[in-house]
């Protein structure tokens, strides 16, 4: 998920004209540590932040929208997935269907 994260971010920051030095000012936080948040396992309030600073959604961190505003991810397979949950201000992250169904066990559990 921290590739697809990371180069989505970079993308935007692309279309935008802007470098990653430049996104990490605005957020007000050291370029080192928005790479640490692109690379790792990022808090629903860190994804907040760098969406706010470039301006889109933070489901836009993910995925691009098509021609007819479905959201729709680019899988490198036919069977890949990413998902993110946000339930009681928490954000599970999975990148496959085991992961998701284990996050979903989790929080109907709660």
């Amino acid at each position: 998920m921290s590739k697809v994260l990371a180069s989505k971010v970079k993308e935007l920051c692309a279309d935008k004209g802007i470098q990653m030095k430049e996104l990490a000012s605005i957020m007000q936080v050291k370029p080192e540590s928005l790479s640490r948040t692109l690379n790792g396992n990022p808090q629903l309030s860190s994804l907040e932040n760098i969406a706010k600073a470039l301006n889109v959604g933070v489901a836009d961190l993910f995925s691009d929208k098509t021609d007819n505003n479905i959201i729709s991810s680019q899988p490198t397979t036919p069977n890949s997935l990413t998902s993110i949950i946000v339930y009681k201000d928490k954000t599970y992250i999975a990148n496959n269907l085991n992961d998701l169904l284990s996050h979903v066990r989790i929080i109907c559990e709660e």
